[in-house]
């Protein structure tokens, strides 16, 4: 190549880099009129929709954003959307906003703090998009713990009911029981958090929505206990809180309910909740061994008195007369009045063998009538006397003033 022709070539490419420089130079100072702008005519009087637009533009002609820049135009934003009264502009803002959030996290400078609020947005869409917001509303409950705000939990829930209420088969029975897990996770939080009872109430209101009866619980039981953890701890409070939403469905006489209480019980075998989950599902005889230990284990007053009250009843009903007469004179507090009908109806299942004689035997009745009165069962008394000592009866016994009961140690006037 001849040298006029090379220094041709040089010229021409010393020119092209030249203007490429004065380009990227004159870039430069556009990008930093748009953020200078920004700053300016936009965060310093509060004007939002200036900032936005004037960071907006910066990320365009600078090509992108350094991380103090992003943050500004991703709160601007926000504020723009929260201060925005119409609901069109509003929708429209939030659609910026998260596809701002969708290039803060392409370039690096996104932060996961920014999760609970991300996955809010998705839901104030014109067409909202539940499955986005849905995953930025579990990551972000999961790494806040009790500091979720309240309004978070219950539009994440919500927002779990969306999914499952679009589903369909077995995608809708997995969200089916994602809605019943993340119920205990986010009561859990509720109540560590102490927030307001009416956050609790308004999940509970979206299970239902879900969970209409026992049938359409009941049948997730069996993969429930399948499937639970293998750490004891998580798994027994996984029983309890399932045991609770049974309960809370009236589903407790059903063979699901048993199942779970016997897992609880091997897990736990001297729970005192464990054993009142079992006691439902066994005999009286059964039962009462449980309900013993209950007792003993007992350290509140008013819970031992119930248990002592539920325990005659048991006695009652497998035939254990003597035993339950002896603990239903022994129960206390409000529950005096109800031991005592229980041993009032002892001493009359037991009448007929009690005593050497006919007459004698009567004379029972009229002890269950004492009782029975005592209780406040003025009826049953009524109906006792009924069946003691007619004044006939009376006459041919020489009108006894009093007879001892031998199997109870009380006498008794059976002819006033």
């Amino acid at each position: 190549m001849k040298f006029g022709k090379l220094l041709l070539v040089g010229a021409a490419a010393f020119l092209t880099f030249a203007a490429s420089a004065q380009d990227d130079d004159e870039q430069k100072r556009e990008c930093d009129r748009m953020r200078l702008f920004a700053g300016e005519k936009g965060l310093k009087v509060e004007d939002y929709k200036t900032a936005s637009m004037y960071l907006l533009k910066a990320e365009t002609i600078c090509g992108s954003l350094d991380k103090d820049n992003w943050d500004r135009l991703i709160g601007s934003l926000k504020n723009v959307v929260y201060e925005e009264t119409d609901e069109a502009a509003k929708k429209l803002y939030a659609d910026t906003l998260i596809k701002a959030y969708d290039r803060q996290e392409a370039a690096g400078f996104y932060s996961q703090t920014e999760d609970l609020q991300r996955g809010g947005y998705y839901m104030m869409l014109e067409t909202p998009d539940a499955a986005k917001a849905d995953f930025y509303f579990q990551r972000g409950i999961e790494a806040a713990g009790t500091e979720t705000d309240e309004a978070y939990l219950v539009n994440a829930y919500y927002t779990t009911y969306l999914l499952y209420y679009g589903a369909q088969g077995e995608e809708q029975e997995k969200l089916k029981q994602r809605m019943i897990d993340d119920y205990f996770r986010y009561s859990e939080i509720i109540a560590k958090a102490g927030m307001t009872p009416q956050t609790q109430e308004t999940l509970t209101t979206y299970l239902q929505y879900a969970i209409q009866s026992c049938e359409a619980l009941l049948p997730m039981i069996p993969n429930y206990i399948t499937n639970l953890p293998e750490d004891k701890e998580t798994a027994v409070s996984g029983i309890r809180n399932m045991i609770g939403l049974l309960e809370q469905y009236g589903c407790t006489d059903t063979e699901e309910h048993e199942s779970l209480a016997i897992v609880w019980m091997e897990l736990e075998p001297e729970s005192p909740d464990a054993i009142a989950a079992m006691l439902i599902h066994l005999s009286p005889s059964k039962a009462i061994p449980l309900i013993t230990t209950l007792i003993d284990n007992a350290t509140d007053a008013d819970e031992k008195a119930g248990l002592i009250y539920q325990k005659a009843v048991l006695q009652l009903k497998a035939g254990q007369y003597k035993a339950a007469y002896a603990t239903g004179k022994s129960c206390t507090g409000k529950y005096s009045a109800d031991g005592l009908y229980i041993a009032a109806k002892a001493v009359a299942a037991t009448a007929n063998g009690c005593g050497d004689t006919t007459f004698e035997r009567k004379c029972n009745f009229i002890y269950a009538a004492q009782l029975a009165e005592q209780a406040g069962q003025g009826g049953a008394a009524a109906s006792y006397r009924a069946s003691g000592p007619t004044s006939q009866d009376c006459f041919t016994e020489n009108s006894p003033t009093s007879v001892t009961l031998t199997c109870w140690g009380v006498t008794v006037n059976p002819c006033p």
